[in-house]
């Protein structure tokens, strides 16, 4: 993956490796920096444009080996130069997501721990995904911005779901049941948003830094 240059102007571009930014930004004040997925990311952030939201309804989720749960709420405008607005923001754990028997075998304590020891964070990822369907009014469209690849590829049928069927199974029905017309990004987890604006990783940091709120 490159890096970008966005300050100082002196400076300013795209590096192929990260021996080459290094050379280029130490020492430098007031310089900014970062790894970027590829070239188009790294040029809409050298032209100061940013990487931003299309228009509609965003749903960031994440979850965390730990149990903890976290989503965000985003809508954005038709104005691009617009800043996204939180809907919500939510901050659990796996226990409080699933208790009471809303998905079958995790209805308690026991069966949460179990299952939890079993898939590590993969539970709490499709807690978040829950939590964003069950949340979502009836008839509407949003896309669901993840950074486990095992959302999109459980609920569009691209994996067969194995340890988490039940989780997976229960997202189905009510994306039937709501008619809801869901689309999937995915978003590497940890990005920097130093460089420039960078909607999909601030808000997938924000959901991240719920989800480690929502273990305590």
């Amino acid at each position: 993956m490159p890096y970008v240059i966005t300050e100082p102007d002196s400076i300013k571009g795209v590096c192929e490796t990260w021996d080459e930014c290094k050379s280029k930004v130490q020492g430098v004040k007031g310089a900014k920096y970062q790894k970027v997925h590829d070239e188009a990311e790294a040029q809409a952030l050298l032209k100061g444009t940013g990487v931003v939201l299309k228009p509609g309804l965003h749903v960031f989720t994440d979850g965390n080996d730990r149990g903890g749960v976290g989503v965000v709420i985003v809508w954005m405008s038709e104005k691009p130069h617009d800043d996204p607005t939180v809907v919500a923001e939510i901050a659990t754990s796996v226990g409080r997501t699933f208790y009471g028997g809303v998905v079958a075998a995790l209805g308690s304590v026991e069966e949460v721990e179990v299952a939890l020891n079993k898939s590590r964070n993969v539970l709490a990822e499709l807690g978040g995904l829950y939590l964003a369907l069950w949340q979502a009014p009836a008839n509407s469209a949003m896309t669901i911005v993840h950074d486990y690849e095992g959302i999109a590829a459980w609920m569009t049928g691209k994996w067969k779901a194995n340890e988490p069927v039940v989780v997976v199974a229960r997202c189905k029905q009510i994306e039937e049941d709501k008619r809801l017309d869901l689309s999937f990004l995915w978003q590497k987890g940890h990005t920097s948003s130093w460089a420039g604006r960078h909607d999909l990783a601030r808000f997938n940091a924000r959901a991240d830094a719920l989800a480690t709120a929502g273990v305590s």
